[in-house]
């Protein structure tokens, strides 16, 4: 069974989805954190080299990648519009290309025989279902599962 579901009903959206064994405040804290953010965000190909986040409402981010093969970094930069009960709403963007998404992270905490899990939703929305489609064509879902794996095993481990 797959953990990571992403789906692309919308013409203009995808939605990733994943469950993980751990307390939402927890997930939430490795989502926001600089500290931790660098522990688990990226994958293999492209590993999270440093971050900056200003968790709150009109705050910035900005997360730097480094491509493993040749070295060549890039970000990606945001602010958050809104920031709700285990809802954050961000509009992100390359950095120094055209074009931003809005990004929408809902966290929703149940307990399954007994043990806490948080299941992770983020749904992406582009300008048009062509910069959807070339997101997609990156190869972004087996980037994004490797990250959730790696997400998984660091709020486990808090």
């Amino acid at each position: 069974m797959k953990k990571l579901v992403v789906t692309a009903d919308v013409p203009t959206e995808i939605k990733m989805t994943r469950t993980l064994d751990a307390p939402r405040r927890l997930v939430e804290q490795a989502m926001t954190r600089p500290e931790l953010l660098t522990r688990w965000l990226g994958n293999s190909y492209s590993p999270l080299v440093s971050a900056e986040v200003e968790f709150r409402v009109g705050g910035a981010y900005r997360h730097v990648y480094r491509r493993s093969g040749d070295h060549v970094e890039f970000a990606f930069v945001g602010t958050y519009r809104e920031i709700g009960d285990g809802r954050w709403v961000t509009v992100e963007r390359m950095e120094g290309a055209p074009g931003e998404a809005v990004i929408t992270t809902t966290l929703v905490e149940t307990r399954v025989d007994g043990v806490t899990k948080t299941t992770l939703t983020a749904v992406m929305a582009f300008p048009t279902q062509q910069v959807r489609d070339m997101v997609l064509a990156t190869g972004m879902e087996k980037g994004a599962a490797e990250s959730y794996d790696n997400l998984e095993r660091l709020v486990t481990s808090l």
